[in-house]
């Protein structure tokens, strides 16, 4: 009896190692595009000439949270951390001594998030979190470098790897948990009538004009879908753990929910500027793919060309065997044999006349050089448009001058890959400091989300308020809750010169500012960020945001060449208001005015 329990908890349980694979290179396009998202304001947000100096953000900040975006306020060198941020990423998609990129990306993305958190979202909470998780799952067994360079085919290329694609441990509990934790106690958080008694939280939701899209304009017009949209959103939401941890009809139900999520988030994204948070969502969606969806997809793919191939290198080339490895773990099936070209009389007389590789496909065909690198990539289901770009005639003929080049240094080549490639043993084992810490974490931030449920009145423990500040472990999933915004808004920034010119400092321009509410408010955001970040410039108490906004608006005005009397003196930050009413009712614009900022002391009120 206690055997079958065991075995059916690790069904529900485990990760395969192949969806885990997907999470790892997920999770490095997702640092990589938020790297790129945040590049753009760079200045405005990460260096001391922007809304948040260095003293400011640590001010601003616990005692034991630290940043290495801390060491200086100056662009380049926020910008070469950037750059290196994005080189760990690319490192850790491709599964380059997985752990520690994994440890680097996740030290990386924390000390920016510890840098200005005046804009962070639940998207950016999220994909620390993810990243946290990361650092303890073998996200490197499949479809790595480190897995293609296992010790264990150091001797024979050939040698099956004895891995179970199955995994369990506390770490894979943790994670699942972790994820269903996001959608059931965001659903729990929805307590406020738009969500348990109107049922009309869709129709607010996209009445917000500064994250409406489009699509969101339009869908608008349609109230049945949006009540609809509401009771799918919250049912889902609150049934999602039970679906993806039922014991009966495991399989089933599972594809059922990961199928239903994605039509959520896929909705969101076509409803709402929200960021990166769809597709951050779908990552941690990955982790509950099943077997059974990757014995599909195998099934799929299956064919005579990719079952069939056969690749030759060269015995005393250490750097071609590797390369040859490294192929084959993410192009082709892992029974795809490599062999020795010296011992096949024919295919050696072809290599030693081309000074080739070679690649013999399922009907015969050798291929070489370039060539036969192309053919591999249009091999692969993921990688066959790359495949068929490298075989354009531009790209043929350099890509031979390149491998050509290769040949010729092959011994220089092999040097770099000794120190920079090594076989590795692949380990998939924690070890007990590392189960320790994954446990108390998993407990800290069950802690976190049972605490940050109001009615049911739980306190937080001092050490566990204490993790999730350090570690930034932010489980409070409220977005839309526990009702949905109800206030559009757009900011108006009229400013004064020294010559008493009135000018639109929003938007930069010696003009006064119009007054007139947009028609189509989320272009007059320049992203998601700045939205977050007004947002919090309208609604807080805290002054330091609006002094520090303030002051970077005097700066961006008075750091241009201009004369003196067209220095910008004065300015106060208003707010063009709508709050939606129930049941289309006629919305009615009213300005609020949140702050009074003054660039030189002789102009401070009195």
């Amino acid at each position: 009896m206690l055997n079958t329990i065991l075995d059916r908890l690790k069904t529900i349980f485990s990760i395969d190692l192949r969806s885990l694979a997907l999470f790892r290179v997920g999770l490095a396009v997702m640092i990589i595009a938020d790297l790129i998202s945040r590049a753009r304001d760079l200045s405005a947000f990460y260096t001391d000439t922007g809304v948040l100096s260095r003293t400011e953000s640590i001010a601003n900040s616990h005692f034991l949270q630290v940043s290495l975006y801390w060491i200086s306020g100056n662009q380049w060198i926020i910008g070469g951390l950037f750059a290196f941020a994005g080189l760990v990423a690319l490192l850790l998609g491709l599964g380059y001594r997985t752990r520690l990129m994994a440890i680097l990306s996740w030290i990386l993305l924390l000390s920016l998030q510890n840098r200005n958190p005046f804009f962070l979202a639940g998207s950016d909470n999220l994909l620390l979190v993810l990243s946290f998780w990361a650092m303890f799952l073998p996200i490197h067994a499949q479809w790595s470098i480190d897995a293609a360079l296992n010790k264990h085919v150091q001797r024979d290329c050939n040698k099956p790897a004895a891995v179970d694609n199955k995994y369990f441990s506390i770490v894979s509990v943790a994670a699942l948990l972790q994820v269903a934790y996001l959608y059931f106690f965001t659903a729990i958080l929805k307590t406020g009538d738009p969500w348990r008694v109107t049922m009309d939280a869709a129709y607010y939701a996209v009445h917000l004009d500064q994250f409406a899209t489009l699509f969101g304009l339009w869908i608008r017009d349609f109230p049945i879908l949006l009540t609809i949209g509401t009771y799918f959103v919250w049912w889902l939401e609150i049934l999602m753990p039970f679906l993806v941890f039922s014991p009966i009809y495991h399989v089933p139900l599972r594809l059922l929910a990961i199928a239903l999520l994605v039509m959520m988030h896929g909705a969101f994204f076509l409803s709402l500027k929200i960021g990166l948070f769809p597709f951050i969502d779908f990552l941690s969606l990955t982790l509950f793919l099943p077997a059974a969806f990757w014995g599909w997809i195998n099934r799929q793919v299956r064919s005579d060309a990719r079952d069939k191939v056969v690749i030759y290198f060269d015995r005393d080339c250490g750097f071609c065997r590797k390369t040859c490895l490294i192929l084959r773990t993410f192009l082709l099936p892992t029974s795809t044999p490599i062999l020795v070209a010296q011992d096949t009389p024919s295919i050696y007389a072809i290599m030693e006349r081309e000074n080739s590789w070679v690649v013999k496909d399922h009907q015969g065909n050798t291929h070489i050089h370039w060539e036969a690198l192309q053919y591999l990539f249009t091999l692969s289901p993921v990688f066959k448009p790359l495949g068929w770009l490298m075989g354009r005639p531009s790209l043929l003929r350099g890509g031979n001058r390149i491998y050509k080049w290769i040949a010729l240094n092959r011994g220089r080549m092999g040097d770099l890959s000794e120190r920079f490639l090594p076989y590795r043993k692949l380990d998939t084992n924690l070890g007990w400091a590392g189960t320790l810490a994954a446990a108390y974490s998993l407990y800290v931030v069950t802690s976190i989300n049972i605490s940050g449920i109001d009615q049911w009145s739980i306190s937080k423990p001092q050490h566990v308020a204490l993790t999730e500040k350090v570690l930034r472990l932010d489980q409070k999933w409220n977005m839309f809750a526990p009702y949905p915004l109800t206030l559009s808004m757009i900011p108006v920034i009229p400013g004064k010169l020294r010559d008493g010119t009135e000018v639109d400092v929003y938007q930069m321009q010696m003009t006064p500012p119009t007054w007139d509410y947009p028609e189509i408010l989320p272009y007059d955001y320049k992203n998601y960020r700045w939205r977050k970040y007004l947002g919090r410039v309208q609604s807080s108490d805290n002054n330091r945001i609006r002094s520090g906004y303030g002051g970077y608006l005097c700066r961006q005005w008075n750091s241009r060449d201009i004369p003196k009397d067209e220095q910008l003196a004065t300015f106060e930050i208003h707010f063009k208001m709508l709050r939606t009413l129930p049941n289309y009712a006629k919305r009615e614009a009213r300005t609020q005015r949140v702050w009074i900022h003054w660039c030189f002391e002789e102009f401070a009120q009195k």
